[in-house]
């Protein structure tokens, strides 16, 4: 308020112009401008411009019709200071690299030692050629822009050319599978015509061989009939006769009686289904990613009046380290040359059924990999507002309940594992329980791997069960065979996380081993659960032994350890962590570098935690404990 009583005493009237005549505020005269004189960088009103036109007849001016051109703002308020509206701004604090008038330096700044005055300073800067290289480097700046736009719009076409190529060719690997299967259904087909051949031809033989048989003994017998009473000689050879030809029938019966029923009965190729169910796509998309090397940057800071020495960096060039990852640089010949390939992973996948590596590609890494700076899902603090409990007990549970595993399918179903009574449930969005499945061995740990599918460790039977959500009930799948201990269990994008005790290993969810990602033998019970980030990016494992939760990158590195007293097991969306021992649920950022909050603790009524699952269906965290037949959820602030 008290500035814009200022403002309106100091040009002389309550009405406010966005540009005002300058020769009018010097006299104290508050007029709107219509004019601009971009030599004297100041605004006119029509009386003052034809003074200043028979002043500067070589003056270019600009009327409100090419207002366009005119400054954002008013030039001559520019000068004036923001503190004392009516002085000009003359000295440059370098102190404070301040721009100030000398009502200013009276009161603010006698103390600082480097004042100089603006016109000095420019004169300075004319001299140095300060002013040209800003130019130059402003102008270079420009290039570089308008260079980087054409790139990026290069690029935004070659995007949509590689998308469009991208769709034909996942168009053309369709058609290839349909024909694929067209040529199986059609051989398959083959079979089936040539089966009822043979079976047809085979029974209307047998039915020839009755037709002809019935004709013969019915012939001999009749026969035999009409001679037995006139001759005991030929009573005697028909009877004869009719015996050899009942002997015949015999036989001929005797074969049919030996052949069961032929029928015709389809055995479906499991291969086909199993091989579809480990596939989460016709292949991989990959984002590639090519770093280019800017131009050295020619901006110079003209009024720093330090030397800052220049960084240096011995690292090899064509690697770049980011958070434990190592990403491998491409030098493109051509800028524009970005593009997303899918290159020969996508054939090599669909062929063989098989997931790729996720280390394999560097180019992946360097999209999805973690980035310095970044704000990261798992690293915003959740906050819980409510709770309440609900019961998981059934009829027929022989003890009290121990859930070690909580998941949700794609689709949001909520399955629990419960270890002492070892069986799977299905709950409704009631939280109630409306399905469960038996096992033979006690479920360790249970991750979701599709829409309606997720898997089961048993750690005992070295097995992992996976069971299917079917119109809300739940029914056995299949069944893997380890070499080893199945405890924890986790999967992300076809790759299949297991842990046996001592070794963290990668399969494909066929049950083939890619390789063996981390290892500690030091003592019993060091690897036991396990998680994996939503993108891949970080591999969680719970040390039981020392208490701390190890993170890996994609390839197995050891990123960071963190000791968290009695922890059990972790969900990998917020990085949530269980301890079992101190009745808390911790969450850590994404790196497991540190603690962020304890999220829920023995005082909102956890008791020894075995498990905690983040539902980004409900924004709700559930936790399971050691036997006790409830879950509690905590919704989510």
């Amino acid at each position: 308020m008290a500035s814009n009583m200022e403002s309106s005493i100091y040009r002389g009237s309550e009405s406010f112009f966005d540009f005002s005549c300058f020769t009018c505020q010097e006299n104290d005269r508050n007029t709107e401008a219509g004019f601009y004189c971009e030599e004297c960088s100041k605004f006119y009103c029509s009386k003052c411009v034809e003074y200043h036109n028979y002043l500067y007849k070589k003056h270019a001016i600009l009327s409100k019709e090419n207002i366009s051109l005119w400054p954002d703002t008013d030039v001559v308020e520019q000068d004036k200071c923001k503190e004392h509206r009516k002085e000009k701004l003359t000295i440059f604090c370098e102190d404070h690299s301040e721009l100030i008038c000398h009502v200013c330096q009276f009161h603010n700044h006698q103390k600082c030692s480097h004042l100089v005055l603006i016109s000095d300073k420019v004169r300075q800067l004319h001299q140095k050629g300060d002013f040209k290289q800003l130019s130059a480097t402003i102008h270079a700046q420009h290039q570089q822009l308008i260079h980087e736009k054409d790139d990026l719009e290069e690029n935004i076409k070659s995007l949509e050319k590689s998308y469009t190529t991208l769709l034909e060719e996942i168009n053309a690997l369709r058609k290839t599978i349909n024909d694929s299967l067209d040529q199986l259904e059609k051989y398959t087909k083959k079979e089936l015509d040539t089966f009822l051949v043979t079976m047809r031809t085979s029974i209307r033989t047998d039915i020839e061989n009755c037709t002809k048989s019935i004709t013969n003994i019915t012939y001999h017998h009749d026969d035999f009939l009409k001679i037995k009473d006139k001759s005991e000689a030929l009573s005697f050879i028909k009877y004869r006769k009719c015996i050899d030809q009942s002997l015949k029938v015999e036989s001929v019966l005797q074969e049919m009686t030996t052949k069961t029923d032929m029928t015709l009965t389809f055995k479906p190729d499991k291969t086909i289904q199993q091989t579809l169910s480990t596939l989460s796509g016709l292949g991989q998309i990959l984002r590639t990613v090519e770093q280019s090397h800017p131009a050295k940057r020619t901006t110079q800071n003209t009024d720093n009046r330090q030397n800052k020495p220049k960084e240096t960096s011995q690292s090899d060039p064509g690697h770049q380290t980011t958070s434990g990852f190592k990403v491998n640089k491409s030098h493109p010949e051509s800028r524009t040359s970005r593009s997303s390939s899918p290159g020969n992973g996508t054939s090599d996948l669909t062929k063989s059924g098989q997931v790729s590596d996720p280390v394999s590609s560097s180019s992946d890494q360097l999209v999805q990999g973690h980035q310095p700076g970044a704000v990261n899902r798992s690293d915003q603090i959740i906050k819980v507002k409510s709770s309440k409990k609900y019961s998981v007990k059934i009829q027929g549970d022989k003890s009290k309940c121990t859930i070690r595993g909580i998941c949700e399918t794609a689709s949001g179903e909520l399955l629990i594992s419960d270890w002492n009574n070892r069986k799977v449930m299905l709950m409704d969005q009631t939280y109630k329980v409306v399905s469960h499945c038996d096992l033979p061995w006690v479920p360790c740990s249970m991750c979701s791997i599709d829409s309606s599918l997720v898997a089961v460790s048993n750690q005992y039977g070295k097995e992992v069960h996976f069971i299917r959500v079917i119109n809300s009930q739940l029914i056995q799948d299949r069944i893997l065979k380890f070499q080893h201990d199945c405890l924890g269990i986790a999967h992300q994008h076809g790759n299949l996380y297991i842990t046996d005790g001592s070794a963290l290993y990668l399969y494909t969810l066929d049950g083939r081993l890619v390789r063996e990602v981390y290892k500690d033998t030091s003592s019993i019970n060091t690897v036991m659960s396990c998680a994996v980030s939503p993108d891949g990016d970080r591999i969680y494992v719970i040390n039981k032994r020392s208490d701390q939760l190890v993170t890996l990158s994609r390839d197995g590195t050891v990123i960071s350890t963190l000791t968290v007293p009695g922890l059990d097991v972790t969900d990998s969306e917020h990085v949530l962590v269980c301890g079992s021992w101190s009745n808390k649920i911790v969450q850590v950022d994404k790196d497991g570098r540190q603690i962020l909050a304890e999220v829920v603790t023995n005082n909102d009524g956890v008791s020894n935690p075995m498990s905690v699952y983040y539902s980004k269906n409900t924004g709700s965290i559930i936790v399971g404990m050691w036997d006790n037949n409830d879950i509690i959820v905590f919704k989510a602030v």
